[in-house]
């Protein structure tokens, strides 16, 4: 099958939508080098720097502790941090992450961000052959550039979390469905299809729901005004069978180890019940909550929004923006606000917008500036900020890290730790969990009657706020004062040596 026949469009109306006449390939030789810059300006853009400990993004040592700890036992299928069985993320990029672990033979930061940084580049790519299916070349690369020099995405690439593995996954379960549709054989539509159903299934696995909502809305969205993209009409079970493959891969070994106990606890977790929301805030919070958010990390090409809207009523639709806009519109209903939910939009919002940018560069003093300066820009700004400038803004290693250290400078060797903090980095920079035990914070008296228990010589971490709870309880700990150490702003730690005294209520 020639390559140029999956990426020609027809019966299109040149003079109103000229972005939509794709460019026919002789051979492959164009697009093997696109792909190659591409992959090597993604990693010139998320690599840098990868391994540094001056910042540690929300759970990202909590990810790491997970990798550590399933290197250790040996079990790559069921997750546990602290020992104890993890339910809110399946496996998929610890286990990953512990298999470059296990061959590096060390465990690092830089080896636990590594699988979301491959991620990354994967959907950078991605978005190049989706911009393919959707427009000329040169719209491919510009979107494909562009979504790379988004904050949102890049810095999320950076970080040992599983939400670049889904957004990956998303983007190339939606390139295997636009393949499916543009294919007139059936035989190559299913395994495009069965393809696409695999990815679909590995971003639910890594992320639930989300995994095939996002491919959802582009078989939806993608057809309309697109005579040469046809959705199947019979063929959707390849897709499912797909899909169910994948889910079989991890469910089924799963299952058969416990007889479905973690699986139950996967599928009940907190994440998925919908109703649950958080704190409460006003309507207004809720209703700009994400338009921040997006404002922030899409930025300066956020700025570039009334330029794209000017650009959509002028040729009436854009399939990217339809469904970004879908996107946008499901996360924010969604009782539960994070701002990563957002991750997953970048790329459609980065092919929406590709299309002004290169249609007017020519006749658009905005659209030539944006290209000329702002693409640049935005693609430097990234490494240079953690290679040039936070080791001057943040000197020093994570406080979390260096109070970890500290802490196992002074207690005596396996000493049990109680926890109301911090207990993750203590395992991470101790390199073991044992003798460290996490204490429920929300219930003061339960922790008091724990220390009362506690044999003489433990150790408490606490933080500065839940000490102050606590002595709502009892007048002191039962102990000494070992270390104080502050954290940052916000967050004061405290490390106290128990004796057997037993805690005087008020």
């Amino acid at each position: 099958m020639g390559f140029e026949s999956k990426f020609r469009i027809k019966k299109i109306d040149e003079e109103r939508y000229p972005y939509m006449i794709a460019e026919n390939f002789e051979d492959m030789q164009t697009l093997f080098i696109d792909l190659l810059l591409l992959a090597v300006l993604s990693a010139v853009v998320i690599f840098p720097a990868l391994g540094q400990n001056r910042h540690w993004s929300s759970h990202e040592i909590r990810h790491a502790e997970i990798v550590r700890e399933m290197v250790e036992s040996g079990d790559y299928l069921v997750p546990r941090l602290l020992g104890e069985v993890y339910h809110d993320k399946p496996p998929v990029m610890h286990a990953i992450a512990a298999g470059l672990t296990w061959i590096t033979g060390a465990p690092s930061m830089l080896i636990t961000r590594l699988p979301s940084a491959v991620a990354g580049i994967i959907g950078v790519l991605a978005v190049y052959g989706i911009g393919l299916l959707f427009f000329a070349r040169r719209f491919a690369l510009v979107a494909a550039i562009v979504l790379l020099a988004m904050p949102g995405y890049s810095i999320v690439a950076r970080h040992a979390r599983p939400d670049m593995i889904l957004c990956a996954s998303i983007l190339c379960s939606c390139l295997c469905i636009g393949l499916a549709m543009r294919e007139r054989r059936y035989a190559w539509q299913t395994c495009y299809l069965v393809l696409g159903g695999l990815c679909a299934g590995l971003g639910v696995i890594t992320k639930g729901p989300y995994g095939i909502l996002v491919p959802a809305f582009f078989a939806f969205f993608t057809p309309f005004r697109r005579e040469d993209l046809t959705r199947p009409r019979f063929n959707w079970a390849s897709f499912a069978l797909g899909l169910l493959t994948a889910l079989a891969i991890w469910a089924v070994p799963a299952y058969l180890r416990d007889g479905g106990q973690y699986l139950h606890g996967v599928l009940t977790q907190r994440d998925l019940d919908v109703s649950m929301g958080g704190d409460e805030k006003s309507m207004l919070y809720y209703v700009f909550y994400y338009v921040l958010y997006w404002l922030i990390f899409a930025f300066p090409y956020s700025l570039l929004l009334p330029f794209t809207i000017r650009n959509l009523r002028r040729n009436g639709y854009s399939a990217p923006l339809a469904i970004a806009g879908a996107i946008f519109t499901v996360i924010s209903c969604l009782p539960q606000k994070r701002p990563h939910y957002l991750v997953p939009l970048y790329p459609f919002f980065a092919l929406g917008i590709a299309v002004p940018l290169v249609q007017y560069y020519r006749t658009g003093r905005l659209a030539r500036y944006a290209m000329q300066i702002l693409v640049p820009l935005s693609l430097i700004a990234i490494p240079l900020y953690f290679v040039a400038i936070q080791p001057f803004t943040e000197p020093y290693k994570n406080s979390q890290m260096f109070f970890a250290e500290k802490v196992f400078r002074v207690v005596e060797p396996k000493s049990q730790i109680y926890c109301l903090s911090d207990e993750e980095e203590l395992a991470w920079v101790g390199q073991r969990y044992e003798g460290i035990r996490r204490l429920n914070g929300n219930d003061p008296s339960l922790v008091c009657q724990t220390l009362q228990n506690a044999d003489a010589g433990s150790y408490l971490v606490i933080r500065e706020k839940d000490y102050a709870a606590l002595l709502k309880y009892a007048k002191d700990i039962p102990g000494e004062l070992v270390l104080s150490h502050n954290a940052d702003h916000h967050k004061k730690m405290m490390l106290f040596r128990l004796n057997k005294r037993t805690f005087e209520t008020p």
